[in-house]
């Protein structure tokens, strides 16, 4: 079955088979994981997914959770939106030494 989601102005990496429409925001954010706290930044964000450059490496099936606050402005927000997100690791990689995770996105909620 195809996906019927339709591409979104400003996004990147649109495809028919992804779920939603990525948008290239780098925002700081703070992860909570097994009880700690690790500081992030976000590389790409949608509604179901975020990748993220992390200060330490993270396992795939690791649980997360962080909040993320989206400036006005962006994604067509007129004003600053705090979502709180629940998710976990399913891919977890080094690029020339630097960690990077991606997350699904299994819940969120507006604050």
């Amino acid at each position: 079955m195809e996906s019927a989601t339709c591409p979104v102005f400003g996004a990147r990496d649109w495809h028919p088979f992804r779920g939603a429409a990525r948008y290239p925001l780098h925002l700081r954010v703070t992860l909570i994981c097994d009880g700690r706290e690790i500081q992030a930044i976000t590389e790409d964000l949608s509604a179901s997914g975020v990748l993220l450059q992390v200060t330490e490496p993270l396992r795939v099936g690791q649980e997360i959770e962080f909040l993320v606050e989206i400036p006005a402005g962006a994604l067509e927000f007129s004003v600053t939106a705090a979502v709180h997100c629940f998710g976990r690791i399913v891919r977890s990689y080094s690029n020339y030494g630097q960690p990077f995770a991606a997350a699904v996105i299994d819940d969120y909620r507006f604050q």
